[in-house]
């Protein structure tokens, strides 16, 4: 191999191992539910796409310190147990409860070429435990724009927890 395969490989050695670093402590920040250490592995423009609707959207650092607020007083026990890909695309794996429901999360990250997050996918599982989060974190979040929201979020999204926690409840009895 000549010089300059050598140089490619070790800098895509080198970019690897920055993205690693970059998803080691986004994920260590989760873990503590410490925003502002998550906040530091993000680009300033970063975007959050939800998993819970396509009608929003999180951009930037302090919408996500907002959102992010939110979501560690909601979520708890946040476990990540697998991170893979490239130096440009991330897989980050994590296991959490929502109270007594657990919670399975696949979190997809794009780096940019400084190595922060300049996109997060979230995608959650099981069906229970995401309507637990959304119940859970839809009436904080509602709450910032008024008490009557929160409020209409609360009475909207309690009877859809507790009758898909339920409905899992008898999964293997229907099955």
């Amino acid at each position: 191999m000549d010089g300059d395969g050598a140089g490619v490989g070790a800098g895509a050695d080198a970019a690897l191992a920055a993205a690693s670093a970059t998803t080691r402590r986004f994920r260590e920040a989760a873990q503590a539910g410490d925003v502002e250490g998550l906040l530091a592995t993000v680009a300033e423009d970063v975007v959050l796409r939800s998993p819970i609707t396509d009608r929003v959207v999180i951009r930037g650092r302090a919408e996500l310190r907002e959102l992010m607020q939110e979501v560690f007083a909601t979520i708890q026990n946040i476990h990540y147990f697998a991170d893979v890909g490239d130096a440009r695309t991330r897989a980050l794996f994590d296991r959490a409860q929502v109270g007594e429901q657990a919670l399975e999360q696949a979190v997809r990250v794009s780096l940019n070429e400084h190595h922060q997050i300049e996109e997060i996918t979230i995608f959650f599982r099981p069906l229970p435990g995401l309507v637990s989060l959304t119940a859970g974190l839809a009436p904080r979040l509602a709450r910032k724009r008024g008490r009557g929201r929160a409020v209409i979020a609360r009475l909207l999204l309690a009877p859809l927890a507790a009758g898909t926690r339920g409905g899992d409840r008898l999964a293997r009895w229907l099955a």
